[in-house]
């Protein structure tokens, strides 16, 4: 009688199981359904991914082709009265270089190529690379895996309009240099003690290992050493504004290396779209105008409200405030 009652208790959840997963209830990684939130109470619930765009043939698991960047420096970016740091990030003449497919070359990739270059500074293999593109030469090539509906004609152009105000991309560099650096500035080591018989080593890593056993130092240890000069990635740093007319984009944050040094910037695997980017790329028109796009609204958890300083002959009493805009209203005088 018991093995019985298990039996149908099992059964139960057998189909309990397969309903869920049947009504899209379940996380991505169960029929490729996706999972919403109940939303808690008093709250608005969230919207429905945007999971596919049948126009374009762009859907949530589709991988675009980054773009080669070039750090200009950090600035701020004023929206909706709250100070965002960004860091501009040219896109300098990116052009397609060339076109790998799996059948012929075992990945599929597109080959993008940025910045100028005198022909006489590259080697004879890359002026027939460039020449067999038709290409002006570029001073640097990155290759960026894409799926099947992402591949372009060799020449086409990649500028800031690839890339969607809100979106989270990953940007790839190389931090900056540092030299000779010990322990404390190299791995955040506390140090030895300041007294209580300590001399000369106050700044020095420690003991490395053991005696006899086992004799040696381990492979990876934690020593003084060069600091920095090494590819480094920064991810899901959010699109903050883009201007087609000086071709480039701004990131809220740091991003690795000095100013003047070539980045890879890619779409983050962390999105959630609203709907479709340019794909496989933004095709600009004959004639079109240069735009400026702003995200709508900032997402940071701490914002620097800026504040409007008010005349000190005006009567702080006498000022009216819009409840809607959130704004300052100064009386007429």
């Amino acid at each position: 009688m018991n093995s019985l009652i298990s039996r149908v208790k099992l059964l139960n959840v057998a189909c309990n199981n397969a309903n869920i997963i049947a009504s899209g209830r379940m996380g991505k990684g169960f029929a490729g359904t996706t999972y919403i939130p109940k939303p808690a109470f008093g709250q608005k619930p969230p919207e429905p991914p945007f999971l596919k765009d049948p126009t374009n043939g762009w859907n949530y698991r589709t991988h675009r082709v980054g773009a080669i960047g070039k750090k200009l420096g950090m600035t701020t970016v004023y929206v909706d009265h709250v100070a965002i740091p960004v860091t501009v990030i040219e896109l300098p003449d990116n052009q397609v270089v060339q076109v790998k497919r799996k059948v012929n070359d075992g990945s599929n990739a597109v080959q993008v190529g940025a910045g100028e270059i005198k022909l006489k500074n590259i080697g004879g293999t890359l002026k027939g690379h460039f020449a067999k593109a038709d290409v002006p030469p570029k001073r640097v090539v990155m290759e960026f895996k894409v799926t099947k509906g992402g591949f372009m004609d060799v020449g086409t152009s990649i500028d800031a309009r690839h890339f969607v105000p809100g979106q989270l991309v990953k940007v790839q560099g190389t931090s900056t240099g540092k030299g000779f650096a010990g322990g404390m500035k190299r791995w955040n080591f506390s140090g030895l003690l300041a007294t209580h018989g300590v001399s000369k080593t106050h700044r020095s890593i420690g003991s490395t290992g053991c005696r006899q056993t086992p004799g040696r130092v381990f492979k990876g240890k934690k020593m003084p050493g060069r600091l920095g000069g090494q590819s480094s990635t920064v991810n899901n740093l959010q699109v903050v504004k883009i201007n087609s007319e000086l071709n480039v984009i701004m990131v809220k944050g740091a991003v690795p290396g000095k100013n003047g040094g070539y980045l890879r910037v890619t779409d983050s695997r962390s999105n959630v779209w609203k709907q479709s980017p340019p794909f496989p790329t933004y095709i600009a028109q004959p004639g079109e105008l240069d735009v400026e796009l702003t995200i709508e609204k900032p997402n940071i958890k701490h914002p620097q409200v800026v504040q409007t300083a008010l005349p000190v002959s005006l009567d702080p009493l006498l000022l009216k405030i819009n409840r809607e805009s959130n704004e300052v209203v100064f009386p007429q005088l």
